[in-house]
């Protein structure tokens, strides 16, 4: 454990923040003239992966006033929406053919449009406010799974990918791990330590290789689970947020 508290660790990250300086020059731009900016550029990325005939499409934090023009590019096998204001998976319905898909940060709420994308082998979808996820549990041949900073519950959704080797939860909101006991084919597990959860399922991983922690805090219990993944073999990553200007 770390020797010091989750509250030393937020001043800390403010002091940083409070030395961050920030370079403009200039007079600031409107909204509508950073829109109108991003609106074109990202228009430009769809072109050019038309042009090209792309596999992958990375829209990351741009912005469409249409995304149902994405649909008609039946090439592109990844497509990539994260930090945009991407809504409706309708839109991209179509896009049978994605084994890839990145809506991280989104505005999707509804994951039922998961089933038109049947071949997904990776599937990011951070930080949405999503009521119900266990649509995901039809992706049968999912392989990495990304959920953190979401509301996931008891997640049991997970014991139903049986081809699932990554599983991102950092910041997630997990009241069980249960769904983990005995899961035939993970590897690697990114997990937020401020849950409470028990983590013995842990323990029956057969192929647990490595796990990604934040160390906030610990329980005695949940200590004792990963002394002895460590000793048994297992990567622990401890991992602590940096800040950069």
């Amino acid at each position: 454990m770390l020797p010091f508290t989750r509250p030393a660790l937020f001043a800390a990250a403010l002091t940083v923040l409070s030395a961050c300086q920030l370079e403009t020059g200039g007079a600031p731009q409107s909204f509508e003239e950073m829109q109108a900016e991003r609106l074109v550029a990202t228009q430009a990325k769809v072109q050019s992966c038309r042009d090209s005939v792309c596999g992958r499409l990375n829209l990351d934090s741009g912005y469409l006033e249409d995304y149902a023009q994405v649909a008609e590019l039946d090439h592109v096998t990844a497509f990539m929406a994260s930090f945009t204001d991407f809504s409706d998976l309708a839109d991209i319905a179509s896009m049978v053919q994605l084994d890839e898909l990145h809506i991280g940060r989104t505005q999707v709420t509804d994951l039922s449009g998961l089933s038109n994308f049947p071949n997904l082998t990776l599937l990011h979808a951070q930080d949405l406010r999503v009521q119900d996820y266990d649509e995901i549990a039809q992706l049968r041949g999912l392989q990495e799974l990304a959920l953190g900073g979401s509301e996931v519950g008891d997640m049991i959704f997970v014991s139903k990918l049986t081809a699932l080797q990554s599983l991102n939860l950092s910041r997630a909101e997990v009241s069980s791990l249960e769904a983990l006991r005995r899961h035939p084919s993970l590897e690697k597990l990114d997990l937020d330590l401020s849950t409470e959860a028990d983590f013995s399922p842990l323990l029956t991983i057969p192929g647990l290789k490595e796990i990604f922690i934040t160390p906030w805090s610990l329980s005695e219990e949940q200590q004792a689970v990963i002394d002895t993944l460590e000793a048994k073999g297992v990567t622990v990553m401890r991992e602590v947020a940096v800040i950069v200007c």
